[in-house]
């Protein structure tokens, strides 16, 4: 409903002058109006309300006459000081960013004048604004010229009209502008509403136990400064960020650029609201960028007594001093639930990345790239270090699903979650950072940090919930850091249960499968261990499928012990110094692992322990290159309740009484690599089998012993065609 600057001309030779407007030609008409459609509607609306307009019919076929009659140009003073308003005239006001047509309201006597869409004149007339579509917030005398206090302007369109428009302009604001129920504000990504300072730290824009809001489009500036790492509880219009929604129901936050959040704690700032979606955002250079909490307000706000049914989507969220996205970290029990966090792009937070606590959370398809680099200026936050956690969960959290992602460039743990239960993580890409851009000096240093985890998961003293299914699986995990200077210790899937609670320990049922994990230097690839306050074997425990390969030959691939059931299966261990270390527990069942290329392949730590391994299976194993440490035991036994292997070949015995060992046990299907002829020494199986080095056609692939013994009888078996 602006005209063009040829028609701005026009109106300032031509328009009205008069107190109550002089009439206008059907040139002058259509010239300001840039369209009949506008004058169409106010003929129809006028005439819907008992007016007395002629019939409506195409515009093209009135005479200037009629269209003269209808319809006045003025401005905005002279429509407030008209003091015999038509109620068959359409007012076409004429001020700069405030242009459109009007009608005198007869029946109203009562409405508040608000610049925008009605204007009362001082004879009491109501004149209401004819438009379809959102309100534009200029019309209620916003200046958008980046240095008038549009603050008021800007509150004002929002208590008189539910959807606003804010054209391509930079709004300043100095105090904090609250949304209503049914507010939908919206704009380009040019329309900046913005601070230049904030002394007191207040909010740029809020949304305070309402319905039904949608913030769409817009420029959201706050004020550069360090700003403060975590909200204060309890308190929200102190907070100082860009954009804070308390208490509410029905949020869409999508499309919007945010910016800066001065001496707040972030960019988008959610506390006890449901039905949330935050969509195809882009937020840099904040504290914290995307934040949901339950630190407001009482039990009775329209949010609840927590956050639920989140979806934060499509964002792109870059250089945080803090958290990029995060759901209260700091309140046990979780009461959060229903998080999706889908398909988002961070770059760069110094804290956590995603940071979650809550019940019924799906982390999918988000990269994660924890590299700060050159060209980014963080606020409050680790000028250099890249970014701490990928994924980060506390206290109480249940029903966790991670899955398809990208973590990559990380400084300490890709995922890591205290006392979770029931998680899934699978598929996704995890790589820790080798080295980092000091901004101080302008310097790549290497990183050689030590304790690093990739895959962390424990349960402590204070443990709520069980574990119960845990599922670790087609995860890629890569540890490129340089295993020289000061070591690197990385446990790259590392679960610990430190809980004194039997009955929640048994309750754990653990699959880690079908991931692959290659790093250059290790302390354990897989560890899973207990507190040694649980004097039981309680829990399943089944590793398999992994890959694991290091090429410096440290370390153990896989280690594990205490548990009901341990099976550790179908896994390719290639370069471990020790390839599977166990001890206590029950069932111990070791089938169909590839173990090369080691010190140990299999280590049993049997030392002070009350019981020990109640059953040892060992079968279909192929170790290559078989020497004296394939299979170790050691420490001393204190009781005759252990099942060990006593294979001749690659047994050895360290402060082990062998008369307490009970039984003998042969592993099944032995297979050994790389040796042109029997065994000479030994004791072994029937069906344990020698591969042939160097095969030739006519020979054989193998022999195959046929009879218990030491060595045992052997046969040549698999011809070769000559």
């Amino acid at each position: 409903m602006r005209e063009d600057n040829q028609d701005q001309r026009l109106f300032e030779q031509e328009g009205s002058q008069g107190t109550g407007g002089e009439l206008i030609s059907r040139r002058k008409l259509l010239g300001g109006i840039g369209a009949v459609g506008a004058v169409t509607a106010g003929a129809w609306l006028l005439g819907s309300l008992g007016g007395n307009l002629p019939t409506v019919r195409a515009m093209e076929d009135r005479s200037s006459e009629e269209l003269a009659d209808c319809c006045k140009m003025v401005t905005i003073a002279q429509l407030r000081a008209l003091t015999s308003p038509e109620i068959d005239h359409v007012y076409y006001v004429k001020d700069r960013e405030q242009e459109g047509p009007f009608y005198y309201d007869n029946t109203d006597t009562t409405s508040a004048d608000n610049t925008g869409i009605i204007l009362v004149s001082t004879s009491g007339a109501r004149f209401r604004r004819i438009f379809d579509g959102p309100a534009h917030v200029k019309w209620f005398g916003a200046k958008g010229d980046g240095t008038t206090d549009d603050t008021a302007a800007i509150q004002l369109a929002i208590d008189s009209y539910s959807h606003l428009y804010f054209s391509p302009s930079s709004y300043r604001i100095t105090d904090y502008v609250f949304l209503q129920d049914n507010s939908r504000i919206e704009g380009t990504r040019a329309s900046k509403i913005f601070m230049s300072t904030n002394p007191d730290g207040v909010n740029l824009i809020s949304a305070k136990d309402k319905v039904n809001v949608t913030i769409d489009n817009l420029w959201i500036e706050g004020v550069y400064g360090v700003g403060n790492p975590f909200p204060v509880r309890g308190v929200m219009e102190g907070q100082g960020v860009t954009l804070a929604v308390y208490g509410c129901r029905n949020v869409v936050i999508t499309n919007c650029y945010f910016t800066y959040n001065g001496l707040g704690s972030g960019n988008v700032y959610v506390s006890k609201c449901k039905d949330v979606v935050v969509t195809n955002n882009y937020l840099e250079k904040s504290m914290n960028g995307i934040c949901f909490d339950n630190w407001y307000g009482e039990d009775d706000t329209p949010g609840g007594t927590h956050v639920e049914n989140v979806t934060v989507a499509n964002n792109v969220l870059s250089d945080m001093g803090g958290r990029a996205i995060a759901c209260d970290l700091d309140e046990a029990p979780a009461r959060n639930s229903n998080i999706a966090i889908v398909g988002n792009t961070i770059r760069g937070a110094a804290y956590a990345a995603i940071a979650v606590n809550a019940r019924g959370v799906s982390v999918v398809g988000n990269i994660v790239d924890g590299k700060r680099d050159g060209g980014i200026t963080t606020v409050g936050g680790q000028q250099s270090l890249p970014t701490y956690y990928g994924f980060l969960s506390n206290f109480d959290c249940e029903y966790i699903h991670i899955a398809d992602n990208v973590f990559k460039e990380m400084f300490m743990n890709g995922v890591k979650i205290l006392n979770g239960s029931n998680v899934s993580i699978v598929n996704n890409t995890f790589d820790f950072a080798v080295n980092y851009l000091n901004q101080n000096n302008n310097q790549v240093l290497d990183l050689n940090e030590p304790n690093n985890q990739m895959i962390c998961l424990e349960w402590d003293t204070n443990a709520y919930i069980a574990p119960y299914t845990i599922r670790i699986e087609g995860n890629t995990i890569v540890n490129d850091r340089n295993p020289t200077g000061v070591e690197p210790i990385a446990e790259l899937i590392y679960l610990k249960d430190t809980t004194n609670s039997e009955e929640k320990a048994s309750a754990s049922f653990i699959h880690v499968t079908n991931n692959q994990i290659r790093s250059k230097k290790i302390s354990t690839a897989i560890q899973y261990t207990k507190s040694l306050a649980q004097d039981w074997g309680t829990g399943k425990l089944y590793i398999t499928g992994n890959t694991i390969y290091s090429p410096v030959k440290s370390g153990t691939a896989i280690t594990a012990m205490r548990l009901d059931e341990l099976h550790i299966e179908g896994n390719k261990i290639n370069g471990i110094a020790i390839a599977i270390e166990t001890g206590m527990g029950g069932l111990t069942n070791f089938n169909g692992n590839v173990i090369r290329n080691y010190n140990t392949a299999y280590f049993f730590y049997v030392a002070n322990l009350l019981n020990e391994i109640d059953q040892l299976i060992v079968q279909d194993t192929i170790i290559g290159n078989p020497g004296e440490g394939s299979y170790v035991f050691t420490g001393t036994v204190n009781n005759p309740y252990i099942v060990a292997s006593s294979n001749g070949v690659g047994m050895k015995f360290i402060d082990v009484n062998v008369d307490q060992i009970k039984g003998t046990y042969y592993p099944a299907n032995l297979v050994v690599e790389g040796s042109d002829s029997p065994p000479t020494a030994g004791k072994w199986a029937v069906g344990d089998r020698i591969t042939i080095q160097n095969v030739t056609a006519g020979g054989y692939s193998g022999y195959i012993c046929t009879t218990l013994g030491t060595p045992g009888t052997w046969k040549q078996y698999g011809a070769i065609l000559a």
